[in-house]
């Protein structure tokens, strides 16, 4: 069996170092590889304006043969090397193996780094030269003018050090404890096989139908801050309101404002543990509650401006010398901080005054972020503040949409074709060894977070490259609720999948029933979570969530299983045989799987 070790070197316009940027800036600049059990030292190819320099061509001979006899072509990070390779021109039908792949299974979901110099350190082979690198890029030298010598030697290291980690790897996943992941190991290789070839063909894009979209944002963006502005107005009087501040939104809505952050973050027990995560919040009755926030806050009362009775509304004054003679210049009002006005509290509470309770406490007061505007909207009857918690939630959504979705398409498109025939192609980022969870995850820019179907006009951009093609979007039924009850083994999530039942809309009418009115699409979020062990929510959740457990035991008892082998190994194996550690874990005294807040 032949094993191919390849690492390349790119030189690089800007910070994107794929090969699919605008006008081919970037370029293959070197390529290193070495045959494991065949070569003692790595072989090094390098390239100039996209041609082989001459008295390298019977090594890229060799290298081209290599390619298409090996049976495993190894790389750190090889969707980066294998699409390079592809762009430009080289035939990769090899099966690929990923170092990176490899050791982001093999920490099993407990996050480290996964740079070549870290998994050299790890496994105590052969350093690559980070510094090196570092600092010709500092002073903005491509790697293509470094002397050969210098050059070929790190890129020696980085195919050294790639062959001994991989060997070592493989020596991790030939022990009992990690035979298990093998398959997965082997899948996750095949898929960065696919997705090298996803990127490469990139997406095309409308970019007529993509600025329409932009505009029609634009136009519903200014209409909701003229809205919000006048309102805003009109609930606080003339205090100036900046709504993207969460303190000053906070005011807004629940006409309080925080005076004692200190006491305020101690009692509430805000902040993050050691592991990161937020700290619990205290439990304290309804009637301790109120008293913290009477002694932590002020009521907020609407204002009216009134012109500064010592620069009578100038906001500076002149200053005079003892001879008499002026100041050069004026000096600002310090009652006023050169204002010219002072804001008077009226009689009347200012904002929506919305009741907070502890779940909502935050660091700047109240939670004001998306899920809980939404929260909050769905209880309220006054279709008023309805209206002002949807606009507001609405604006940082379009926000969202214009600087994440459409400014990100267009910044990654490149334009393919003449001035009559332009087409613009998106190559997006697809990675495979972010999540804890294992999923893919897409960047530059993210299109996984993009909403559904027709509410999401963007999608209308992402056309078929073919003529007269169309693009077909394929979403599976209740997923995650039928594979849990697989799972699980749940006897009633069987019966139910068999007869056609809406678990969806199930969750709608329990959440409705409760008091809090939603419709299916919305409730999905509540279907979800105790399929993941969550118990905590609204009223109205809480309610849901103990219906679920007890009309679906089975999931209630895999949970408790799931819990049980946590415990026992620290580590829990998947169905696919995927494992997942959590080091340092304790049963709590309510029975549950927790995890030291140091670990």
């Amino acid at each position: 069996m032949l094993t191919l070790v390849v690492d390349v070197e790119v030189d690089v316009e800007g910070n994107n170092p794929s090969p699919y940027v605008a006008n081919n800036a970037n370029a293959l600049s070197a390529i290193g590889f070495m045959r494991i059990g065949y070569d003692e030292k790595p072989k090094i190819i390098r390239i100039k304006d996209f041609m082989i320099i001459d008295e390298h061509k019977s090594t890229e001979e060799l290298f081209r043969e290599c390619l298409a006899t090996c049976d495993y072509i190894v790389c750190h990070n090889s969707k980066f090397d294998v699409g390079w390779l592809r762009a430009v021109g080289y035939e990769v039908s090899s099966k690929i193996t990923c170092t990176m792949i490899n050791e982001y299974l093999l920490q099993k979901a407990v996050r480290k780094p996964l740079s070549l110099s870290a998994l050299s350190e790890k496994y105590d082979v052969t350093r690559k030269d980070e510094a090196f690198m570092k600092n010709a890029i500092k002073n903005k030298i491509k790697f293509s003018d470094l002397p050969w010598d210098e050059g070929d030697e790190y890129l020696s290291t980085d195919v050294i050090a790639t062959k001994e980690i991989y060997l070592k790897q493989l020596e991790e996943f030939r022990k009992p404890s990690n035979i298990s992941m093998e398959p997965i190991k082997d899948l996750m290789s095949q898929f960065c096989n696919v997705l090298v070839d996803i990127e490469a063909n990139g997406m095309k894009i409308d970019m007529d139908v993509l600025n329409k979209v932009d505009s029609d944002y634009a136009t519903e963006q200014d209409e909701l801050n003229i809205y919000l502005s006048s309102t805003v107005k009109k609930l606080v009087g003339d205090t100036p309101i900046n709504l993207s501040s969460p303190e000053q939104l906070s005011q807004v809505i629940y006409s309080y404002n925080l005076v004692d952050k200190k006491t305020w973050k101690d009692v509430m027990n805000i902040g993050v543990d050691l592991r990161g995560k937020p700290k619990r919040r205290p439990r304290m009755l309804a009637s301790a509650f109120a008293k913290c926030v009477d002694a932590c806050f002020e009521k907020t009362y609407k204002t009216q401006a009134i012109k500064c009775p010592d620069c009578n509304g100038f906001g500076t004054y002149r200053r005079y010398k003892k001879n008499g003679g002026e100041y050069k210049n004026e000096s600002k009002c310090e009652v006023c901080s050169g204002k010219g006005y002072l804001y008077e509290n009226r009689a009347e509470l200012a904002g929506l005054q919305i009741q907070p309770d502890i779940s909502l406490a935050s660091a700047g007061g109240f939670k004001t972020d998306k899920k809980t505007l939404t929260d909050l909207e769905s209880r309220q009857t006054n279709p008023h503040i309805k209206k002002f918690l949807s606009s507001l939630t609405r604006l940082s959504a379009i926000d969202t949409y214009r600087s994440s979705f459409i400014e990100g398409i267009k910044k990654g498109c490149i334009v393919n074709g003449d001035t009559c025939t332009d087409q613009y192609t998106l190559h997006a980022n697809f990675n495979q060894c972010i999540t804890a969870t294992g999923r893919l995850s897409s960047s530059n820019p993210n299109l996984q977070n993009m909403p559904k179907g027709k509410l999401f006009p963007v999608r209308r951009a992402f056309v078929s490259r073919f003529d007269k093609g169309k693009l077909l979007e394929v979403d599976y039924s209740q997923l995650e609720f039928r594979v849990a009850g697989i799972l699980s083994r749940d006897e009633k999530i069987r019966e139910e999948v068999s007869e056609g039942f809406d678990v969806h809309a199930y969750t709608a009418k329990v959440l409705t029933d409760n008091g809090e009115p939603t419709e299916r699409g919305p409730a999905k979020a509540s279907t979800f979570r105790p399929l993941y062990g969550g118990s905590q929510g609204t009223f109205a959740q809480r309610e849901y969530f103990r219906e679920f457990f007890g009309k679906y035991t089975g999931v209630f008892g895999w949970h408790i299983l799931l819990q049980n082998e946590a415990i026992e190994n620290e580590v829990i194996k998947t169905a696919t045989g995927r494992q997942f550690a959590f080091p340092n874990v304790y049963r709590t005294k309510m029975g549950v799987a927790s995890v030291n807040a140091d670990s």
